[in-house]
């Protein structure tokens, strides 16, 4: 059993549970790092995210499901992976932040930046719906569902003019496949 930790004015107890199931989740070996930093130091969202990288592992260490599960960090994460480039134990955070992402949404809890967590879901639909990614339609389910109609409409109608968005999807081969593998993701939950 590790012992307490004093962090600011509280000692806090590490909780094994979470580490496990951390590691379980995700494959990555939380319980490897030793807060080299390595990790913040390559990060591109370091600057706004309220959490530094080796921050979110160590919370995961300790236990501390309330500050990860409301932290920005979790939305903010590009998955990049240059965390897990840079880690000399090849703990890939990003893997551990999809695994928080995921708690987040079974304890319905309210993300820590609301707006991102519509757009991934907006982006799904379509692929879902057309076997590839239709932008028109991703920006319009995302509209929809934060009610942000015309908060940068002058950027969408340049787009149009410019001929970067279409109108139309474009057809795939095979959508059924695509189809198929999101019943498994869906079956999986």
């Amino acid at each position: 059993m590790e012992s307490a930790v004093f962090t600011g004015n509280t000692v806090t107890q590490p909780s094994e549970s979470l580490a496990r199931v951390i590691e379980k989740e995700s494959g990555q070996p939380v319980n490897r790092c030793y807060q080299c930093k390595k990790c913040s130091a390559g990060c591109p969202v370091g600057p706004v995210a309220d959490l530094h990288t080796n921050e979110v592992i160590r919370l995961v260490q300790m236990g501390d499901t309330e500050r990860l599960l409301n932290s920005n960090r979790l939305w903010l994460c590009l998955s990049c992976k240059t965390c897990q480039a840079r880690c000399p134990n090849g703990i890939d955070t990003s893997a551990v932040i999809d695994v928080l992402k995921a708690m987040v949404f079974k304890q319905s809890r309210t993300p820590a930046e609301r707006r991102i967590p519509e757009f991934y879901k907006s982006f799904l639909d379509t692929v879902n719906m057309t076997g590839r990614l239709y932008e028109l339609g991703m920006i319009g389910l995302y509209k929809m569902r934060t009610k942000t109609y015309t908060e940068d409409i002058g950027l969408g109608i340049e787009m149009l003019k410019r001929g970067k968005l279409k109108f139309l999807p474009e057809k795939v081969k095979h959508l059924d496949q695509v189809k198929a593998i999101f019943r498994k993701g869906r079956e999986k939950k």
